[in-house]
């Protein structure tokens, strides 16, 4: 019968593998490259086809080329005004432009940043230097679908708290309603009386 013999690991091998599992674990949060299309490369997703990078998906209703582009994902909740966002944001290192179809955001527990499951899409583009809310789609849980018969140009996609609260263009002039959206205290100014009616989400 043949004995087998375990060394005790070194110290330095030791030190090596604990500094190696450090570097990994601090490293989980940082931006994370997931799609290069190199110099003179081009990427076609024909019409009816999904580009899925690594929970982003793109489905064109034409067919669509990305040339020259790095995609690069990071485990971070990003700013959007006075809106929560998801622990995951997808970054572009230059704009897709002119893309028309659907567009569908993956997410898990871990990412919901306590965060409900309505949720919406956030866009930023570069050239407005701003982020656009695009309503959920679907039913689904863990996924979130907008679609687009415009032409979009993104540079980033997170996803955030519906603008539930937003104010109505028909209300007086003058009022302000603040955070938007909030989760626990509202508040409301305007010089005069007002008397108001506040409903949840399930319109009690």
């Amino acid at each position: 019968m043949k004995k087998n013999t375990f060394l005790k690991p070194k110290k330095g091998l030791t030190i090596f593998l604990t500094l190696l599992l450090t570097v990994f674990v601090s490293s989980l949060n940082a931006q994370t490259t997931i799609l290069t299309v190199g110099s003179a490369g081009a990427l076609t997703i024909n019409s009816g086809g999904t580009l899925n990078v690594s929970g982003l998906e793109l489905k064109p209703n034409t067919n669509y080329v990305i040339n020259e582009i790095q995609v690069s994902k990071e485990l971070t909740a990003v700013p959007l005004s006075e809106t929560e966002s998801m622990d995951k944001v997808y970054t572009l290192d230059a704009d897709i432009e002119n893309f028309t179809g659907s567009i569908t955001y993956n997410y898990d527990d871990s990412e919901m940043n306590d965060l409900t499951h309505d949720a919406a899409i956030y866009i930023y583009d570069s050239s407005s230097s701003s982020w656009s809310e695009y309503s959920d789609t679907d039913s689904a849980e863990f996924t979130v679908t907008s679609v687009f018969t415009d032409p979009l140009q993104i540079n980033q996609v997170t996803v955030g708290a519906t603008n539930s609260l937003s104010v109505d263009d028909a209300m007086p002039i003058g009022i302000r309603i603040y955070p938007n959206p909030s989760s626990s205290v509202i508040n409301i100014d305007y010089p005069d009386d007002l008397q108001l009616i506040l409903f949840n989400f399930l319109g009690q």
